[in-house]
């Protein structure tokens, strides 16, 4: 099976070389906890190596925001974004106005003209207010996911529900399961970041929650 780097320091190492490929792999966590850090340091350091990727976004930060926040971390390079080795697009207005299969056509063509090797999607949850029925959200699902691995590329879906919620559709359907969180373990006044693999297909891997530092090259496991 062939496995990509991660791009986030020490996280290689616990998956034994890093994310399988062609995968979709779900990033979940409550607000706060390094999701969309996480997502971004993937592409910036793919970019890095030769890989083209895009950051896609729904209802979230204005893509300007988020641009603003990243750059405080030395993996963001405003020079990778002008080649378009990192790519950013809104899908929102897209998803509501025109539907969600139009907005995956749209994601697949981009994808195919541009030779997109890696795709974050942040956050994947809010796709799920365009339907009204739940299984026709998971028929989608289903469907996306399918197209993404056929299009031979790693997708991290940025997902905003809690470890409790491992119930959703999204979990049982990718490749593998990432959980960030935010604990006060030992002290119930400071919140320290962790991260959790449930889920990767075909991967040996510990299932513990491990500690996160957060610095100015981006997350590295501790």
């Amino acid at each position: 099976m062939k496995q990509v780097p991660t791009g986030i320091k020490g996280l290689d190492e616990i998956l034994s070389g890093g994310f399988p490929f062609p995968s979709v792999v779900l990033v979940a966590g409550e607000p706060g906890s390094g999701k969309t850090t996480f997502g971004l340091q993937t592409l910036f350091n793919a970019a890095a190596k030769g890989e083209r990727g895009i950051y896609i976004t729904g209802i979230s930060e204005p893509i300007d925001q988020i641009q603003a926040m990243m750059s405080n971390f030395s993996f963001y390079d405003p020079e990778t974004v002008k080649s378009g080795m990192v790519k950013f697009l809104d899908i929102g207005e897209v998803l509501f106005t025109d539907g969600p299969s139009t907005a995956l056509d749209l994601v697949t063509n981009i994808v195919l003209k541009e030779d997109i090797k890696r795709i974050v999607i942040d956050p994947i949850t809010t796709i799920a207010f365009a339907f009204n029925d739940p299984k026709l959200y998971r028929k989608f699902l289903h469907d996306f996911f399918v197209t993404l691995k056929s299009l031979e590329v790693l997708t991290i879906l940025v997902a905003e529900f809690s470890p409790e919620l491992i119930t959703q559709p999204e979990s049982f359907m990718v490749d593998g399961v990432i959980f960030m969180y935010l604990q006060n373990i030992e002290n119930p006044l400071v919140f320290k970041p962790g991260i959790q693999i449930r889920k990767m297909r075909g991967v040996e891997h510990t299932r513990d929650i491990l500690r996160l530092g957060f610095t100015k090259d981006g997350i590295r496991i501790l």
